[in-house]
């Protein structure tokens, strides 16, 4: 027996506001320009603190690295890397550094993690999950370098919620670092 399926037809209202907000996305004009601009994010933890990045420093969100695993070295150390998309990453544990604690591959496997472009290309940095998307204005900028932790990820800002806004070029040079040989 053959179903024949209808197709739904789809009245759209506000033809008008459907057109300029199809050419604002496609300008790259945010709406409510004149209001505090919104950021798209990917929200996640650190340290049990509420974290987000703008969405587009994130090639891929990654909500379960599955079956990282361990690769020799020259120097006798191992460097985690994941399958992502089906292409071999890097993977660098910022949840663990931050933490104080090494985690092999076997523990990483499993994790929430962001893949950024850095230096030395695309990495898989592990967080805390859960990730989330979200939109959000920044309502505070964060202090200048020299005010920040030297030890510690470098904030772009803070969100109403106070969630802290990390600043994606030093977390791509970070990721670089953190792979590097």
């Amino acid at each position: 027996m053959t179903v024949a399926w209808r197709t739904p037809r789809l009245v759209p209202r506000d033809v008008e506001v459907l057109e300029q907000r199809a050419r604002d996305l496609a300008s790259g004009v945010e709406e409510g320009a004149g209001d505090a601009a919104r950021l798209r994010l990917v929200e996640f933890r650190l340290a049990g603190g509420a974290c987000g990045i703008e969405a587009r420093a994130v090639e891929h969100a990654v909500s379960r690295l599955s079956g990282a695993v361990a690769v020799p070295m020259s120097d006798g150390t191992e460097r985690a890397v994941a399958f992502v998309n089906e292409r071999p990453v890097p993977v660098a544990d910022l949840a663990g550094t931050l933490a104080g604690k090494g985690r092999s591959a076997a523990e990483l496997s499993g994790a929430a993690a962001l893949v950024v472009a850095s230096p030395r290309g695309p990495v898989a940095v592990v967080v805390e999950g859960p990730l989330e998307l979200a939109e959000a204005a920044m309502v505070a900028a964060a202090p200048g370098e020299a005010a920040q932790a030297a030890d510690g990820p470098r904030l772009a800002g803070r969100l109403a919620d106070g969630t802290s806004l990390l600043d994606p070029e030093w977390l791509a040079a970070w990721a670089g670092r953190a792979v590097a040989p």
